[in-house]
């Protein structure tokens, strides 16, 4: 059995600086409209529940998270949309996508215009500004989608699988 260190380093690290925000807004709350405030609180526990689940998973020797499918199936029944990324500096920058998770307030994943012929971001770029679900044929399913809801035809926008130790979690 092989404990990937870096990785369970890295989800502590997120876990902690999570929970000290959590504390944060559970003490400040003056600052944010109360149900602004409960409603990331509520964000922030799912967060950091989640992270547990993944830290005890990572410490038995289970493999990381993958980008793409691992990521869209934690927002299932959450309002995703597409947007377009930012640079350093805060200016929009057109060759970079994100999949912008509107329920959690956090980037679902990135595409980057690496050419012309990128097909996966030419697909994502079609639906910039559409509100994006991620769907699976059946609960528990291996494969999931990314559908717009806005588009009648052609609805589904990318599949991919999710890994094999996914929902054990």
């Amino acid at each position: 059995m092989t404990v990937d260190i870096e990785e369970i380093k890295l989800s502590e690290k997120l876990q902690k600086m999570y929970q000290e925000f959590l504390i944060y807004v559970e003490q400040e709350n003056v600052e944010f409209e109360r149900t602004e405030s409960k409603k990331l609180e509520l964000q922030l526990k799912e967060k950091i529940q989640w992270l547990k689940k993944y830290l005890v998973h990572l410490e038995k020797g289970g493999k990381r998270i993958q980008a793409g499918a691992d990521y869209w199936v934690q927002h299932e029944n959450h309002k995703l949309i597409i947007e377009y990324g930012e640079d350093g500096q805060g200016n929009i920058e057109q060759d970079i996508l994100f999949l912008w998770c509107e329920t959690c307030s956090d980037i679902v994943s990135s595409y980057i215009k690496k050419s012309d012929e990128n097909k996966e971001f030419e697909k994502i770029k079609n639906h910039l500004g559409h509100e994006i679900s991620p769907v699976r044929e059946i609960q528990n399913s291996k494969k999931i989608y990314l559908t717009c809801n806005h588009c009648m035809k052609n609805s589904i926008i990318l599949c991919n699988e999710i890994s094999e130790w996914f929902n054990e979690i």
